[in-house]
């Protein structure tokens, strides 16, 4: 009986987890609904007082800018811009840069593949170098 029950049990949370994600994936049917979801939460990761979820809503932006580089970002990039201008950390102030470089110049990063899963420090070590390298070739023509 105690088997029985369980295996029902099983049965209905495997049931509730197919349906879930049923829901979930015509939720995002398209690249433009998935823009617009990323872009509400991560306009609510910068209202943060967190310095931690700031600078993850700025990597995850900046990753989002190169995956999809058709998408429209100026209202993350005006907020980056307040974060670049005023935050108390220069860490955080410089990353914000970072961030905002990779959003405006999305093709000096095209062939940096491994920023797009690259995790918080490793993201903002090799786009550093990516614009160091992009601005130093650019001045040099």
């Amino acid at each position: 009986m105690k088997t029985r029950i369980a295996l029902v049990a099983v049965i209905v949370m495997m049931a509730i987890q197919f349906t879930a994600s049923q829901g979930t994936a015509k939720r995002f049917d398209t690249e433009e609904k998935k823009i617009i979801f990323a872009t509400k939460n991560l306009l609510n990761a910068f209202r943060t007082a967190n310095t931690g979820v700031i600078e993850s809503a700025l990597r995850i932006t900046a990753q989002m800018k190169m995956r999809y580089p058709a998408a429209d970002v100026s209202e993350l990039t005006s907020v980056m811009n307040k974060v670049w201008q005023n935050h108390p950390s220069g860490t955080t102030r410089y990353k914000a840069y970072l961030a905002i470089s990779v959003c405006e110049n999305p093709e000096w990063y095209s062939n940096e593949k491994n920023l797009l899963t690259a995790n918080e420090e490793n993201f903002f070590h090799a786009a550093s170098a990516r614009m160091q390298e992009q601005l130093l070739s650019a001045n040099e023509e």
